[in-house]
């Protein structure tokens, strides 16, 4: 096997100190096997550029639309000289068990892996753990009931799978990653689970993701755009995501009753 195999793209206005945090995290712990590049504004390029010489820094387009456009413009550039792909906010880390996933990959002959998620906040402290499930296949029809199965933290997909469903969708601003894995399911694509938290997601307000009006607007979009699913279906899938996710619903509520309520809002999924 050659070496880089993996593509990894961090979309940044270049802004928030936590962006050295997360690249290191990737150095680390992706080693020789990834290819990390940076997209930003132009004013800012020749900065990122000076302090990681060893990174790829692409100046994201002027007609650049958000995050997702961002996304695009740096996996399109490089996706097909790679074997893996993923993306990762500069507020967001990956744990040593992220290496799972790679082996996950190498092992076996499915196109997306995806392990489990904590919550941290801007520090890094564990704040709580992302609800997930190895039921793959439910993702779909739990989106009926506002339920997203697993996020992009902790994945890693196959490039010729990427380039085949076309990317992601820059119409939406907040969840063209869920329509990407609700497309790359309908296309027939294998998952594989991985029950480790691999990385971690940083919640912290006044971030595009705590949009929740925009959030439930963009989801109800999404919902239409997906078959109508069995209701009793439906309610036995979201039965089964409770049920498998209860030890961290008790951690939250334990952490509701000793914290407030604010960390268990913002997730709550």
């Amino acid at each position: 096997m050659s070496f880089p195999d993996t593509l990894v793209v961090t979309a940044t206005l270049g802004t928030r100190p936590s962006l050295s945090r997360t690249i290191e995290s990737v150095k680390k712990i992706g080693g020789n096997r990834v290819k990390h590049v940076i997209v930003a504004p132009a004013h800012v390029c020749k900065l990122i550029r000076e302090k990681y010489p060893y990174l790829t820094v692409l100046q994201e387009p002027a007609n650049c639309k958000g995050i997702y456009t961002a996304l695009n413009f740096g996996l399109k550039a490089y996706a097909k000289d790679y074997e893996y792909l993923t993306y990762i906010n500069d507020d967001d880390f990956w744990y040593p068990s992220f290496q799972v996933l790679f082996q996950t990959m190498d092992r076996h002959k499915v196109d997306i892996v995806y392990g489990r998620v904590n919550f941290v906040d801007v520090n890094g402290n564990v704040t709580g753990e992302q609800a997930s499930s190895p039921r793959y296949q439910d993702f779909g029809s739990l989106l009926h009931r506002e339920v997203v199965l697993f996020t992009q933290q902790a994945t890693l997909t196959r490039s010729d799978l990427f380039l085949k469903i076309g990317g992601f969708d820059e119409n939406f601003k907040l969840v063209s990653d869920t329509k990407f894995w609700l497309e790359a399911l309908q296309s027939g694509a294998k998952f594989r689970y991985v029950n480790k938290i691999c990385a971690a997601y940083t919640m912290q307000i006044g971030q595009l993701s705590s949009n929740k009006t925009l959030q439930r607007e963009e989801h109800e979009q999404l919902v239409l755009m997906n078959e109508i699913a069995n209701p009793f279906l439906v309610m036995l899938n979201v039965l089964f995501f409770r049920l498998w996710n209860l030890r961290i619903y008790y951690k939250r509520y334990k952490n509701k009753l000793s914290h407030g309520p604010i960390n268990y809002l913002m997730q709550k999924r």
